[in-house]
């Protein structure tokens, strides 16, 4: 199973319906984010995958739940690094400094960026987290844009095993 290279595995389906039903579970009796943010990959990546395995979760995941909004092109990623699993967690902190970027249209968004997230809650779509570094670089982003709270939904997470 290769979900970053395939965008028709099927596993993708399975295991965010799985999500859904986890985060359904989780958030019983409280209010589920309305917004959901997909990890957004650079241009090159996307480009040489051909989809956003984290959009495709995303959308799977806002199609159980009646007042989510995925928004897949607000962040980009102007940054281009190497694969993150190829790195210490050292190296992952530092590379994810300022990588996310906020868009609307064309347009870089300076601050209007507050009337976007301003004390709504927002969900960040990740597939794998490993040390957190991307979704922690992206919820930092959100919470400066006014973002009152961010949680992290993920299908894994994975062990941590280059720590130096």
């Amino acid at each position: 199973m290769n979900i970053k290279r395939n965008p028709f595995c099927p596993e993708i389906e399975e295991l965010s319906r799985l999500l859904a039903h986890t985060i359904e579970q989780a958030y019983q009796g409280t209010c589920i984010p309305g917004i959901i943010i997909p990890v957004p990959l650079h241009w090159r990546k996307l480009m040489s995958r051909g989809f956003n395995q984290s959009s495709s979760i995303a959308r799977i995941v806002a199609s159980h739940f009646s007042h989510t909004k995925v928004h897949e092109n607000l962040f980009i990623r102007p940054k281009h690094s190497s694969p993150q699993h190829l790195k210490t967690k050292k190296q992952r902190m530092l590379d994810m400094c300022n990588v996310f970027t906020m868009y609307i249209g064309h347009n870089k968004v300076q601050g209007d960026a507050q009337l976007t997230f301003s004390g709504k809650s927002v969900a960040i779509v990740d597939d794998v987290v490993t040390t957190g570094a991307t979704v922690n670089a992206l919820a930092r982003t959100l919470l400066n844009s006014g973002a009152k709270y961010v949680d992290i939904w993920s299908i894994a997470r994975t062990g941590w095993h280059n720590a130096s």
